[in-house]
């Protein structure tokens, strides 16, 4: 975690306590909309991100998201569920392009952790955040 933590860190130039709130928010997001299981292996494998995952879910909004992803129970999730992940980065201070950066980042370390083909299934999952951030087809950062 400390790793990827420092990844965002030097390409979005957030702050690291800011940087792994983020990380918390978007890891817990992937997790819970996986079904392959590959976000599962991929947090195990790196320490504190499980921790990062429950922080951040449990500093929440006050009760509006819960509330949100109440009322969305009835029409299903999917763009709610990305509203309100989008709404929690931007409480952060996060704008769309160091969202991008991260996503990016994160795609980058599930190839190291979980292999290419772990991390085009989680890439699989990113298409609705694309569209929400305007975020770039391809995710990987080119150097």
């Amino acid at each position: 975690m400390e790793k990827l933590t420092s990844s965002v860190v030097a390409e979005t130039k957030l702050d690291p306590t800011v940087a792994k709130a983020a990380l918390g928010l978007v890891l817990g997001f992937l997790r819970d909309k996986d079904t392959t299981g590959n976000m599962q292996v991929m947090i195990a494998k790196m320490p504190r991100a499980q921790e990062a995952i429950d922080t951040a879910q449990y500093t929440g909004d006050g009760g509006v998201t819960q509330v949100i992803e109440g009322m969305t129970s009835f029409i299903g999730h999917g763009r709610a569920d990305l509203n309100i992940l989008a709404g929690q980065l931007e409480k952060l201070g996060i704008s769309e392009a160091q969202t991008d950066a991260l996503v990016r980042q994160v795609v980058n370390r599930a190839e190291n952790i979980i292999g290419a083909e772990g991390a085009e299934k989680i890439k699989g999952i990113l298409p609705a955040l694309r569209q929400r951030t305007d975020l770039p087809t391809d995710l990987r950062h080119s150097a």
